[in-house]
């Protein structure tokens, strides 16, 4: 009951800053999703919100005024439960009620503030798991219902995401819960035993040792729980000085000091001191030591308690080890690294020495973890720790930064700058190799490599988490570089990092805001007569004018933003095509070619995202080309010839764009339905006669020749480039000189004029 009494008041004093935060969430979630939900709708889940907080306050204000005798325990507990119940219930109506069902953004903006309220409620209610259960449930289940009706791509996954954040949350109230438990226990436990210890001067059978000597110190009694925590039998400690007990190093002989001086002053001393037993260890004890005075005041004896500490002991040690290293590999976790590194900034200050944090990344893990499983892809960090804890000297530190991330810090290195860089590098480049040497796994060797970035320090007055930043941004220069590689941290990296970053949070409003294009390029036959359109993608980024592909494509591909970016280009150009057919009843449509990313073309719904987007526009799939690099060949190109041949089965083409700069096999020209091979522009822009360029035209001809294929020349900008290709027998070209990208309006009526009068307004920037 006592512990009960100790949840239920610790959950009441921390109710108002959780109702001041749910109160300030509620409003601003509804500040927020007001553009979208009838402002009736907001109103109304307010005003129950601010209800139910000042019914709950009002509680809080009286379990505070009021403290609740024992028997009221209950009931205030029933009602808390009701409380958090209803609280539950409200946040998780928000769920339906505020869930925009057509706008992602404020979808995550509403899936935020649950989460952000579902981790809260963890931390002030796992005090009492049922509390925290009678919240996350009813909070979290009508989120993970809304976003299963929702039914999308992304929907669907973000639906498992919260089951699971729901699962985890649930398990962190239970083990915050256990924990709050084990402590309550202990602190009452140890109450106890002071308590017992106060008492045990009355009573010899007691679970803890007591021993009683004389006023000289010398053993007169000991009880049963004394003698076996001592090893020693009464027999053989009676006569002999107690001091004998106590462990004789420089801390045994300052406990020894202490204790004589609080005796001879106060007659009582209590604390922790190491008990030497009898087969030699020292066993930490807590003990009391108080004398015993006669009928004239002076002391006859002196009564001690001691109780051992031993398992409260390596319990705060595991505690302590479980705080500052990583589970899985023992290494040191984040803080315990921010605190070594700490110390070694202030110690190479201090004697004017240099060291270096290595950032280490595992290249492509996340292969490993999808092909072979999570419980291999662990077994694989440990490897690598151990490897690396190996072979650093014992005054460096190896800590797992987190997932596939580790960092070293080599402290000592040379005074001088140039030497200390070149230590570093020569210790990197070990790490690296003993990273890529072969990894077992049922028989089979597994391969790894890694990206490091370096940085050394002290340069100026940073901190632990500047050093460890300019690592972790050395490495991203690895990364960018093609990764398996190492990198110093250099000025001007970080800017590099930062415009890259405010590229991708413009590119995340871009859409939302509507400043993507598309522009069109012609393709024409030797005549100068139209055959085909390439839609070309452009960003008009307010404050930076119009933005090429070249600038913002790749921070696409890395983010991930490729995804709903190339699903915006497809989609666009499917309503392009729809329109065109109506303005040019009595013309053919041109077959438009989209441009598809590797990322996009492998996404499991890719096939039926393509023929939803005919179909919802009324086409059928000739008036289609998608264009695909030799890269998408090369990375699974079972998953290619089965996506390719079923959408070649509903018309569409495909065409090779910049053909002859990779590494394409003519077997999978054979084996892929290609239609069309598009000559890269480099090629075509040195183009000379009987030149190594012409040569490999010739031969890109050829081969298409023999497989009954399309050529494109693209990038034609000069007379003499056209007339080059044509005696080639190049016929098709797309480029400058008949037509820059120009807007849907410039080029319908371009088409009206069947190219007469070229574009020359935008630069030679595809």
């Amino acid at each position: 009951m006592r512990i009960r009494a100790e949840q239920l008041r610790i959950l009441y004093d921390a109710m108002p800053i959780a109702l001041l935060a749910a109160l300030l969430n509620a409003a601003v979630l509804g500040i927020v999703q007001s553009p979208l939900i009838p402002m009736e709708i907001i109103s109304t889940w307010l005003g129950a919100v601010a209800l139910l907080t000042a019914w709950r306050f009002f509680g809080y204000y009286r379990y505070t005024r009021y403290p609740p005798q024992i028997s009221e325990q209950s009931r205030w507990v029933a009602r808390l439960l009701v409380e958090v119940l209803f609280s539950g219930i409200l946040w998780g109506a928000a769920a339906f009620l505020l869930y925009p069902p057509d706008d992602p953004l404020h979808q995550m903006f509403l899936i935020f503030v649950l989460a952000g309220m579902g981790a809260g409620a963890v931390t002030t209610l796992s005090a009492m798991f049922s509390a925290a259960l009678a919240y996350l449930i009813p909070a979290l289940l009508p989120l993970i219902a809304s976003l299963l009706l929702t039914s999308s791509s992304v929907s669907l996954p973000m639906a498992f995401m919260a089951a699971l954040f729901l699962v985890m949350v649930t398990l962190s109230a239970l083990r915050a819960r256990n924990t709050l438990l084990e402590l309550l226990h202990a602190r009452d436990s140890q109450i106890q035993a002071d308590a017992d210890l106060r008492l045990a001067a009355t009573t010899f059978r007691s679970q803890e040792g007591i021993l009683i000597t004389d006023r000289a110190g010398y053993v007169l009694r000991i009880n049963e729980a004394a003698s076996r925590l001592s090893g020693y039998s009464e027999e053989a400690l009676v006569g002999r000085p107690a001091r004998e007990l106590l462990s004789t190093d420089e801390a045994g002989e300052a406990e020894r000091r202490s204790m004589i001086n609080a005796l001879e002053h106060k007659g009582f001393w209590a604390g922790e001191c190491r008990l030497v037993t009898h087969d030699g260890r020292r066993l930490p004890v807590s003990a009391t030591v108080a004398d015993v005075r006669d009928e004239s005041g002076a002391t006859s004896h002196f009564v001690g308690h001691f109780q051992d500490l031993s398992a409260y002991k390596q319990a705060q040690e595991n505690l302590d080890f479980q705080t500052h290293h990583d589970t899985l590999t023992a290494l040191p976790n984040r803080r315990l690294l921010s605190e070594r590194l700490g110390r070694d900034l202030s110690r190479c200050r201090r004697h004017a020495r240099h060291g270096a944090a290595v950032f280490i990344d595992l290249d492509h893990f996340k292969r490993i973890n999808d092909a072979l499983g999570h419980r291999v892809g662990d077994h694989l960090l440990e490897a690598v720790a151990r490897r690396l804890s190996e072979n650093i000297r014992d005054e460096d530190t190896v800590a797992r930064f987190g997932g596939d991330e580790f960092v070293v810090v080599l402290t000592g290195l040379d005074a001088q700058l140039a030497h200390a860089t070149e230590q570093a590098r020569q210790a990197a480049d070990k790490l690296r190799e003993i990273i890529a040497a072969p990894y077992q796994h049922q028989g089979n060797p597994l391969h790894l490599t890694a990206s490091l970035g370096i940085a050394i320090y002290p340069v100026d007055r940073e901190d632990a988490e500047t050093v460890l930043t300019r690592a972790d941004t050395a490495l991203y220069q690895v990364k960018e570089r093609g990764r398996n590689g190492l990198a110093f941290y250099q000025p001007g990296m970080l800017d590099a990092v930062r415009t890259r970053l405010s590229i991708e949070n413009a590119l995340r409003h871009a859409l939302e805001e509507d400043e993507f294009e598309l522009v069109f390029q012609p393709q024409v036959d030797s005549d100068s007569r139209p055959v085909g359109v390439e839609a070309l993608l452009r960003w008009n980024r307010p404050g930076y004018g119009r933005v090429m592909p070249a600038e913002f494509i790749p921070v696409a591909e890395d983010s991930g933003l490729i995804l709903p970016v190339g699903n915006w280009v497809l989609r666009t150009a499917c309503a392009t095509l729809s329109r065109w057919r109506h303005l040019m009843p009595g013309n053919p449509t041109l077959p438009l070619s989209v441009n598809v990313s590797p990322r996009q073309f492998f996404q499991a719904d890719f096939v039926p995202h393509v023929l939803d987007c005919l179909g919802t526009y009324g086409l059928s799939g000739n008036h289609l080309e998608l264009e695909l690099t030799e890269s998408v060949l090369l990375d699974d190109i079972v998953e290619t010839r089965s996506k390719m041949r079923e959408l070649a089965g509903h018309g569409i083409r495909f065409a090779l764009d910049d053909f002859g700069t990779g590494y394409s096999s003519l077997r999978y020209l054979q084996q892929l339905p290609i239609t069309t091979l598009k000559i890269d522009q480099s090629f075509v822009r040195e183009l000379r006669t009987n030149d190594d360029n012409t040569a490999i035209i010739r031969s890109i001809l050829s081969v298409a020749q023999h497989l009954g294929l399309k050529v494109v020349a693209e990038g034609v900008e000069t007379d003499a480039q056209a007339r080059l290709l044509d005696d080639l027998g190049c016929r098709i070209h797309q480029g400058y000189r008949y037509s820059v990208p120009i807007g849907e309006r410039e080029f319908l009526a371009w088409i009206g004029s069947r190219g007469a009068g070229r574009q020359t307004r935008e630069p030679a920037t595809r």
